[in-house]
């Protein structure tokens, strides 16, 4: 019987590329590789360092998501000096493993500032959150021999008050400085016959924008200004000593108004508050309005008796304090 003829060359091509079993669907997408999941992220909410005579004490608190269990070992160091320093020397240091209660972590630390109200001081506090299987957080001040106060994790409340004669009640007063000055580092600057920078009266004290300019170190977070009863509204100029405030590093001027026993203290009082709506830096400390049945000023009605000088440094506490609240509200400020 003769052989069945060969196919052609094509037929063989098309039966050698056929595949076996099921063809794949091209619009099935190929299968990849899932990528790993990032872990949880602490978020800070609230970091606060408090002086109490010469001790100093921060807390720094941290939201954790839930199921979060174990401890965090954490390390810890102070910070204390003058304010006419440009850096804080070191004050104290340590670490520990600080456990995670619920979704909340909290750490507590204690190190001396020293005495004097104007003493500075502040806490560089690093958690390890990995330890407990979350992000690593950033914190700018770890590595930094000698960070500065906004690199800190958290700093007691700097305040420079400056002031003019009525403000320098404090100097004669006992005990009002340092009842103003709880819980906070404060600077005073007070000098009778002061002007806000117009020339003074003798004895010819720097005016309040020349020492903005000219004080060493550190203004602080926040400025004080009781300054207004030498001057003239037609000279009164309050923007420029907020911008001179601000290039120094003051992030909230707190502007004390004047006791209105004359036309031109009410018109002061009216550059205080036009400045204010429109620079939201500045925080009105409405002593007009405090002080109007006071029954503790000398016979001009504008300078203090002894109990006026506590009044005055309670009334000032009181603003600093929401001046305080604020910043902590408005950390970009």
């Amino acid at each position: 019987m003769p052989a069945a003829p060969a196919p052609p060359p094509a037929m063989i091509a098309q039966v050698v590329a056929e595949p076996v079993g099921t063809p794949a669907d091209p619009t099935t997408p190929a299968p990849t590789t899932a990528a790993p999941t990032a872990p949880p992220a602490p978020v800070l909410a609230s970091a606060v360092a408090t002086r109490s005579g010469t001790r100093m004490t921060v807390r720094v608190e941290y939201r954790l998501p839930e199921g979060t269990a174990g401890a965090v070992p954490t390390s810890w160091r102070a910070f204390a000096g003058s304010r006419s320093a440009r850096r804080m020397s070191p004050a104290g240091q340590g670490a520990s493993a600080v456990p995670v209660t619920g979704t909340r972590w909290a750490f507590t630390a204690s190190a001396r500032i020293g005495s004097g109200t104007d003493r500075a001081g502040g806490f560089c506090v690093v958690p390890d959150f990995a330890a407990v299987g979350l992000a690593p957080v950033q914190v700018e001040c770890a590595g930094l021999a000698r960070p500065s106060r906004r690199q800190m994790t958290a700093h007691v409340p700097e305040v420079t008050v400056f002031g003019d004669s009525v403000a320098a009640t404090f100097d004669w007063v006992p005990g009002t400085r340092e009842a103003l000055a709880k819980g906070l580092s404060v600077r005073y600057d007070l000098r009778s016959c002061r002007r806000l920078f117009a020339p003074p009266c003798p004895p010819n004290p720097p005016g309040a924008l020349q020492s903005i300019r000219s004080l060493p170190g550190s203004l602080g977070d926040i400025a004080v200004i009781d300054v207004g009863y030498n001057d003239w509204a037609a000279t009164y100029d309050v923007p420029r000593v907020v911008r001179a405030l601000r290039a120094r590093g003051v992030r909230r001027v707190v502007w004390v108004t004047l006791r209105e026993t004359q036309s031109s203290y009410r018109q002061i009082n009216g550059e205080i508050r036009h400045a204010a709506r429109r620079n939201r830096h500045i925080q009105v400390a409405d002593w007009n309005r405090a002080s109007r049945n006071g029954g503790y000023f000398a016979p001009d009605r504008v300078h203090l008796t002894s109990g006026g000088g506590w009044v005055l440094a309670r009334f000032m506490r009181s603003e600093i304090r929401r001046a305080v609240a604020w910043l902590r509200a408005n950390p970009g400020a």
